[in-house]
């Protein structure tokens, strides 16, 4: 999907930049200093070539783990023609070794033909490697017709996408089911997947929304099951922190804390963890921890998507021990920005080495930092 004119989309934003800055005022949180295990100065910036990689997906692409291939999402300058035009979005990849600086991102894929023209607009992403490395699957949520969302299932060999197909239905009547969707979590099911995906209602503190609003969706050999009769409008990233279990964990972004959600019934549960000084977006499993990114200010972050992405919008990461979750679980700060570094944090993710590569909602860069231990 091509972006506005910078007038015109900013005036379309005014309503939604309205309601953002109204739920600010009820709910603004406050910045906090001090006391990370990472350093708040980037070892590296990785560039985009446009837009902010709001997610990303992680995969090694050796046995050792030293080298990583990051996929994320970024808009196109026209350097890749004619696979993506200018203004267009794409599913990019840069590799990230233990020492490297790493070279420019490039084309890792977006659809052809008919399926691509405008309207592919990468959002979240979820990978599940395989047992060889450079091997796995990558699921995206496609919001670029926001009416009617799409799910791409990838299939990935050496590093590079040797197969897409839709893994959720393309036509209306099923994508409508699935408008607000944010993060996705794929978990194996016998020779496939199902897939869960949770819907995020930006506008769900207006007292005239629609209800019931399901936040937790099911997908299953491509077909969307009845979701849980819930109004839940707060679900942002998800995770899947215990594999054997019957839960999965959902960040609360107005909560500030995450909450376990029935693998079964799709129903949000209790809480998971306590009360977070960020609203937390998207989740990522490193090992026994769950990194959790996101940011202090709504009203800041508001601004930053919706007017520039040079507005600052302190954000900061956190982990959280996957084996002892529950509502007086306390996570620990891994990585501060305050107002200079970090615009709009939405997520991180693990490299080799003791680094975190961090996503933004809108800055065009990755910041990649060095963390002195693990918690």
């Amino acid at each position: 999907m091509s972006p506005w004119p910078a007038a015109a989309r900013f005036m379309a934003s005014i309503p939604h930049t309205a309601a953002v800055l109204a739920a600010a005022a009820l709910a603004a949180g406050c910045v906090t200093q001090g006391g990370a295990l990472c350093a708040p100065e980037p070892a590296m910036v990785i560039g985009l070539q446009g837009g902010g990689s709001e997610d990303l997906a992680v995969l090694p692409l050796d046995a050792a783990g030293t080298t990583t291939r990051l996929f994320l999402r970024e808009i196109c300058d026209g350097t890749d023609a004619p696979r993506c035009r200018p203004g267009q979005w794409r599913v990019g990849s840069v590799d990230v070794g233990k020492d490297n600086v790493p070279a420019s991102t490039r084309h890792a894929w977006r659809p052809e033909g008919k399926e691509g023209e405008h309207t592919f607009e990468p959002l979240g992403m979820s990978l599940v490697p395989d047992d060889a490395p450079g091997a796995a699957t990558l699921f995206i949520a496609d919001i670029g017709r926001r009416a009617a969302v799409r799910i791409w299932q990838l299939r990935i060999e050496g590093g590079e996408v040797v197969d897409a197909r839709l893994a959720a239905p393309a036509d209306a009547d099923a994508g409508s089911r699935l408008a607000g969707a944010n993060s996705l979590q794929p978990v194996r099911d016998g020779s496939g997947f199902r897939l869960y995906v949770t819907r995020f209602d930006e506008y769900g503190l207006l007292p005239w929304r629609p209800t019931p609003w399901p936040a937790l969706v099911q997908v299953r050999d491509g077909r969307l099951l009845e979701p849980a009769n819930q109004d839940f409008r707060n679900a942002n990233g998800i995770i899947d922190a215990c594999p054997g279990c019957n839960h999965l964990v959902v960040a609360s972004y107005w909560e500030r804390r995450l909450r376990f959600a029935s693998k079964n019934s799709g129903e949000i549960g209790g809480y998971a963890s306590a009360e977070l000084p960020i609203r937390p977006d998207n989740l990522r499993l490193d090992g026994e921890r769950i990194l959790i990114g996101g940011q202090h200010r709504v009203d800041l972050t508001a601004l930053n998507l919706l007017v520039s992405s040079r507005i600052p919008s302190p954000s900061a990461v956190y982990a959280v021990d996957a084996r002892s979750l529950g509502p007086d679980a306390v996570p620990t700060l891994l990585w501060e920005g305050g107002w200079r570094q970090g615009h709009s944090v939405t997520t991180a993710v693990a490299l080799p080495n003791e680094r975190l590569a961090i996503g933004q909602i809108n800055t065009p860069t990755i910041l990649v930092v060095d963390c002195s231990a693990r918690p």
